[in-house]
């Protein structure tokens, strides 16, 4: 797949043509922020597909190991699966343990603005698990390469 986009919204000289590198999952429900991070991801020649909640994400599960890389985000409304889950987690932390059910090796970036030593998973301990707080600067530059080609 040939990408020709920039991030800013205008070519700036030369169109940047790359070949799709990796697949990725972005889990998040800031509708704002999905539409940066995408631009960001695709602009470095990546493929991404937006799960926007939890349930998109417990309705496609079954999908989840198909892809190269997930970006996770940590604060999300419960939606209607994880009702009445360990209260003492955050969404995205109970959407991790769900996810490495059916995908234990495939690589997570968790993203919060949550401090992460306030939160119950220990992510520094974790395989094939990178943390990325928010704000991010203004090209996502730290998260988009962490993205394996």
């Amino acid at each position: 797949m040939i990408r020709s986009v920039s991030p800013f919204g205008y070519h700036a000289g030369r169109p940047r043509l790359t070949l799709t590198m990796s697949k990725v999952l972005l889990i998040e429900d800031d509708r704002f922020l999905i539409d940066d991070l995408r631009t960001f991801i695709e602009y470095e020649g990546h493929e991404c597909t937006i799960f926007k909640g939890p349930d998109e994400v417990m309705d496609h599960m079954s999908d989840v190991a198909r892809f190269d890389v997930v970006i996770l985000d940590i604060m999300m409304s419960r939606g209607k699966y994880l009702q009445g889950e360990d209260e003492r987690m955050e969404t995205g932390e109970l959407l991790f343990r769900r996810i490495r059910e059916v995908a234990h090796d495939l690589p997570i970036i968790i993203i919060s603005a949550k401090n992460f030593d306030d939160m119950q998973i220990d992510f520094a301990r974790e395989a094939n698990v990178d943390t990325v707080s928010k704000p991010f600067d203004s090209t996502a530059s730290e998260l988009v390469g962490l993205i394996p080609r």
